[in-house]
């Protein structure tokens, strides 16, 4: 068994393939050291040609940290290579990185590239190289091929970095628009997670069933219950995620309740964050739950037009899309969205 062994590459992203290598390396020496080599340039050249936004060294050492933390003798480096030559060349300035990243004797390294074999011979000779199954016969994947067509192969993709990946589908509105039903009914027909509006429930659990008490404060809180809860959902999703409703909708409520907007809030805000945003419009009937205090239809008009504002005003006015009819429409129409955003029955 060797004392200690480097593994090493981009993992642009990290996959299955990648992972089978550590663990296979990880059984051959006492001590595993995964090095990410990152070229800054390279990397947002490769994902702006892909349609992805740039998968930086943070969260790729994320990742792979996260599926190997149970496993004390993997350790996960970087050595950034932005200001060395491309491969073929600069292999003697990364051997030089190389080195300062593990200062520790290499005795050994895994790598599936026989074309690495040689330069790394020459700037190693005292290391020996461990070639493994270079023809990936157990996971026929590489990480250029992942990037071209992520939810195709998404079960190639490494658990803690689906989140990234997954679609996003916002589902926002006024009350008693079918949000929550919407949202839960397309997460159950896409085998997915969904994400549940905090702000419903914040006043039972939190103020004694009573909206008159409501403070600043109080809305900060929800978003950040929200964003912890929308980030727990993500963890678990499969290619797509449904959200109901957003730090947005909590700064509309801000206003409706307190007069004005929230900065707290207004920080969790970002249209960044999703994909789609459904917004389903007042044209159902509006059903009293004793927690909706907005059922005249005049009221509802103008509250909607307001979110709307804000909608278009904090920037998501590129992925909004309106959704109306009665219920039936409404999910005929946004399974019609969801599948065209996951590219399904598509010619």
């Amino acid at each position: 068994m060797y004392r200690t062994g480097v593994y090493f590459g981009r993992f642009c992203p990290p996959h299955r393939g990648h992972l089978y290598q550590m663990i296979v390396a990880s059984t051959k020496c006492e001590k595993l050291i995964v090095v990410i080599s990152d070229n800054r340039n390279t990397t947002e050249r490769f994902c702006r040609e892909d349609g992805l936004p740039t998968i930086t060294y943070q969260l790729r050492k994320q990742w792979i940290a996260q599926q190997v933390q149970d496993m004390e003798h993997i350790e996960v480096r970087v050595l950034d290579e932005t200001d060395i030559e491309e491969v073929p060349y600069g292999w003697g300035s990364w051997a030089e990185k190389l080195k300062k990243v593990v200062p520790e004797k290499i005795d050994a390294f895994f790598t599936g590239d026989p074309n690495a074999i040689p330069m790394l011979n020459r700037y190693f000779p005292d290391s020996a190289v461990d070639l493994f199954d270079p023809e990936r016969s157990r996971y026929p994947i590489s990480a250029a091929k992942i990037r071209k067509d992520i939810l195709n192969n998404w079960h190639y993709i490494l658990g803690p970095a689906r989140p990234f990946f997954a679609k996003k589908v916002l589902i926002a509105g006024t009350e008693s628009c079918g949000k929550t039903t919407l949202t839960k009914c397309l997460a159950k027909l896409y085998n997915t997670s969904w994400s549940e509006e905090v702000g419903r429930y914040y006043a039972r659990d939190y103020l004694g069933n009573d909206e008159t008490i409501f403070t600043d404060e109080d809305f900060g809180r929800m978003a950040y219950l929200q964003a912890e809860q929308d980030y727990h959902a993500l963890r678990t999703a499969n290619k797509v995620c449904f959200f109901d409703t957003d730090a947005l909708v909590t700064d509309y409520y801000s206003e409706l309740y307190m007069g004005h907007r929230n900065k707290l809030v207004e920080a969790y805000i970002n249209p960044d964050r999703y994909d789609l945003l459904l917004y389903l419009t007042p044209d159902v009937t509006w059903v009293s739950d004793g927690m909706r205090l907005n059922g005249d239809q005049s009221r509802r008009e103008m509250l909607n037009e307001r979110l709307i504002g804000m909608y278009k005003e904090f920037g998501f006015g590129d992925k909004l899309v309106f959704v109306s009819g009665n219920y039936n429409e409404r999910l005929r129409k946004a399974i019609e969205l969801v599948d065209g955003l996951l590219k399904l029955h598509q010619a």
